[in-house]
């Protein structure tokens, strides 16, 4: 929760457009989703497909770190193109918007470490106590 809260507020002073909160389904990839898939991602609420999310989310837990995913988003997925009637976009854009945005996670990153508290408050580094194998 607190790194969470650290990226939002280090965004937010760049200025960089970021949501507090939100549902992400991991897919494997690197590929398009299906219609049906769009669909289904919508009903069940998913508001980001990700082909990354998974397993770092996992292991960071198994090591009692400290984890937030950053995700920045580089096209809208088929479903909404169709229901929005957005243009389709080509893998040449989705490229650029790519580079783009892994200048703003690197800006990002560094702005967080910037203000980084040395004290850890959070219960991530407990996250194992009572754990059963």
């Amino acid at each position: 929760p607190e790194l969470s809260k650290l990226a939002y507020a280090s965004a937010k002073k760049l200025k960089i457009p970021v949501h507090p909160k939100g549902t992400v389904v991991v897919i494997q990839g690197p590929r398009f989703s299906t219609k049906a898939e769009s669909e289904w991602f919508t009903k069940m609420g998913w508001d980001v497909i990700n082909m990354t999310g998974y397993p770092e989310v996992s292991l960071a837990r198994e090591q009692a770190m400290c984890y937030c995913a950053i995700a920045l988003v580089t096209d809208y997925d088929v479903g909404i193109v169709v229901s929005e009637k957005l243009p389709p976009v080509s893998t040449e854009e989705i490229i650029k918007v790519f580079n783009q945005n892994n200048k703003k996670a690197l800006t990002l990153i560094k702005k967080m470490l910037d203000d980084w508290s040395e004290q850890r408050k959070c219960r991530c580094g407990k996250a194992l106590e009572g754990a059963r194998v």
